[in-house]
């Protein structure tokens, strides 16, 4: 697989610029390639692989999708994401972004367990 397009690129930038979460989708191939051991992906965390097998989309940190857009991005993530789509989270599902009050509610929370 070839990666996003230009064109893709481009778009993503603008959206991860309005603040948009973004998910990866690994494609068969890459699935298949982890599954068999692969020269490629013997150095993926074992934890990632067995995420990727599930074929179920991951959440990307908008600075990877970025760095990713720019060609910043590391190598092995670059040749990662080469091998899957990157989608636009709907905005329905979109993570919300955690406050200051949602933490302290959050260690209040966990400290009665």
């Amino acid at each position: 697989m070839a990666g996003l397009t230009l064109e893709e690129k481009l778009q993503a930038l603008l959206y991860a610029k309005r603040g948009a979460d973004f998910m990866f989708i690994p494609s068969a191939n890459l699935c298949a390639e982890a599954a068999m051991g692969s020269p490629e992906t013997i150095g993926i965390n074992k934890t990632l692989v067995a995420i990727l097998l599930t074929k179920k989309p991951i959440r990307l940190d908008t600075r990877t999708v970025v760095k990713y857009c720019m060609g910043t991005l590391d190598r092995n993530n670059t040749w990662l994401l080469d091998h899957g789509d990157i989608k636009v989270v709907p905005p329905r599902f979109k993570m919300p972004e955690l406050t200051k009050d949602m933490e302290e509610n959050n260690l209040e929370e966990n400290k009665d367990e």
